[in-house]
């Protein structure tokens, strides 16, 4: 019995009907080399997931508190500054940053994955968006850990 591989002298597989060949998987290649990965793509999917349902119902709550609730006509400095002098409010406001930011990295490194193929050019526009993304992260937690609250109300 001859297997999808030696159907055809190239290895590319059969020839399908509408065009392209049948490429086998790894399973079905005798000399096949199965490497042992770790499981970062599967913690990364399941981030995309947890911190996807995580947002929406974070920025719903923002949205609807803000805009509904308190109005943005009567939205001002000294409101806002009277939510963040409560530590929960700023931990949740770090938390909805940091998700957002990082959710949005996961789907970035996923389309650098596809669309960049030299594995140069990928590492290096990685390398860039990983820092742009993690420096302005850094710099939004240290905003809202570092704000001096009591200096902004004498103001």
């Amino acid at each position: 019995m001859s297997t999808v591989v030696d159907e055809t002298p190239s290895g590319r597989g059969a020839a399908r009907s509408g065009g392209g060949y049948q490429r086998p998987t790894a399973y079905e290649r005798p000399d096949a080399v199965m490497q042992k990965k770790g499981k970062f793509e599967l913690y990364s999917w399941v981030f995309m997931r947890v911190s996807g349902l995580l947002l929406i119902f974070m920025t719903l709550y923002h949205l609807t508190w803000w805009n509904l609730l308190v109005g943005v006509e009567h939205l001002s400095a000294d409101l806002v500054l009277e939510r963040w002098s409560n530590p929960l409010w700023r931990l949740y406001n770090i938390a909805l940053a940091t998700f957002a930011m990082l959710h949005g990295l996961n789907g970035a490194r996923y389309s650098i994955e596809d669309y960049i193929r030299k594995p140069g050019a990928r590492k290096a526009v990685k390398a860039v968006v990983y820092g742009i993304v993690l420096l302005a992260l850094a710099w939004g937690i240290f905003a809202l850990l570092t704000y001096d609250f009591a200096a902004a109300s004498r103001r």
